[in-house]
C-alpha cells in the first residue's frame, strides 16, 4: 500500500480529519428532461441496475437481442436525443458481442452526463475494452456518477482509491467524502452483497 493510499485508510478507518458534515453534493439526475415513454424495446432489454429505467427488467440471457437492436434502432430513430433509449441500444449491441457498434450510442448517452452511461463506459475505461484504456478517465466519470448517487460507482469509486488505483489521476477525494458515498449506498440498497463490501470499505 503506498502512502497516499495508506493515509487514506487511515482517515477512513481511525476517523482522522473528518468534518461533521461530508462534503460532497449530490445530483438528483433529471430523467424527466426525455420522453419516458415505455418503448417496444423498453420491453424487450430494459436493464433494472439503471436508475433511468421504465420497465420491466430483461436480463442478458433471456433478452431477445436481434429483435430489441431492431426495436431500439427504431426508438432512437423516433427520439434521437434520448439518453436511455441510445444507452439501451449500445447494451443490445454489446450482449450481441458487437461492442465496436455499441460505442457510439453509449456516448451519445454520456453527452447527457446520464448516471448508467457514465459508470459504464468509466468500466469500460478501466479495462480497455472496445475503448483505448484510461484510468483517469475511469476516475472522472465515477466522480460523476458517484454525485448522481448510481449505486455501482459509490461503491467501485472508494474501493478503487483505496486500492491506489487512481494515484496518478489528480486530486485525491477527501476521507469524509468517501464516507458519504458509502453511505448513500448503503441507504440504497439492503441487498446482502452490497452490504459486505460496503462495510468492508466503511470498517
Amino acid at each position: 500500500m503506498s502512502p497516499i493510499t495508506m493515509s487514506l485508510f487511515l482517515a477512513l478507518t481511525c476517523g482522522q480529519g473528518m468534518s461533521a458534515l461530508a462534503e460532497v453534493k449530490f445530483i438528483d439526475y433529471d430523467y424527466t428532461r426525455f420522453s419516458q415513454d415505455v418503448t417496444e424495446y423498453d420491453r424487450l432489454a430494459s436493464l433494472g441496475r439503471d436508475p433511468g429505467h421504465v420497465a420491466t427488467a430483461v436480463s442478458s440471457r433471456s433478452m431477445d437481442k436481434p429483435a430489441a437492436i431492431a426495436a431500439c434502432q427504431r426508438a432512437v430513430a423516433a427520439y434521437p436525443n434520448n439518453p436511455r433509449l441510445n444507452y439501451q441500444l449500445g447494451r443490445a449491441y454489446g450482449y450481441s458481442g458487437r461492442g465496436e457498434e455499441a460505442m457510439p450510442y453509449r456516448l451519445k448517452a454520456l453527452e447527457a452526463d446520464y448516471p448508467q452511461s457514465l459508470f459504464v463506459i468509466g468500466y469500460l475505461y478501466s479495462i480497455g475494452r472496445t475503448i483505448e484504456p484510461d484510468i483517469c478517465n475511469t476516475y472522472e466519470l465515477w466522480q460523476r456518477a458517484a454525485r448522481y448517487r448510481r449505486l455501482a460507482a459509490l461503491v467501485a469509486l472508494p474501493r478503487h482509491i483505496l486500492r491506489g488505483d487512481f494515484e496518478a489521476c489528480g486530486p485525491s477525494i477527501p476521507p469524509e467524502d468517501l464516507r458519504a458515498y458509502l453511505n448513500e449506498a448503503k441507504a440504497q440498497s439492503s441487498d446482502y452483497y452490497v452490504a459486505m463490501p460496503v462495510d468492508d470499505l466503511l470498517a
